[in-house]
């Protein structure tokens, strides 16, 4: 019995999200507010701190925002806003 090989596309079905336009990237983070999302996965917090220590002292970054949730549940609709209106840009990272 032959078998055929099945070939999977390293990439997402076609969706809505995907049709939308990105933000912009940023020129520089000298100056900017960044904000993390801390999920509070394995190890999250040294990743956080280190993070926080580079972007301040290698990319001149002004500000750190930190939202803190479990890895269980998504931030808040609130926390979200809040980073849309303060942050320039935002990283969220599981920290494994």
């Amino acid at each position: 019995m032959e078998r055929l090989a099945v070939v999977l596309m390293p990439y997402a079905e076609e969706t809505a999200a995907r049709t939308k336009t990105l933000a912009p990237r940023l020129d520089s983070l000298q100056g900017k507010t960044i904000g993390i999302i801390n999920n509070g996965w394995n190890c999250m917090n040294v990743t956080t701190e280190e993070l926080r220590r580079l972007l301040v002292s290698e990319y001149g970054v002004a500000d750190i925002i930190e939202k803190k949730t479990t890895a269980s549940l998504k931030l808040p609709k609130a926390e979200i806003e809040d980073l849309a209106r303060r942050a320039d840009a935002v990283v969220c990272g599981m920290g494994n």
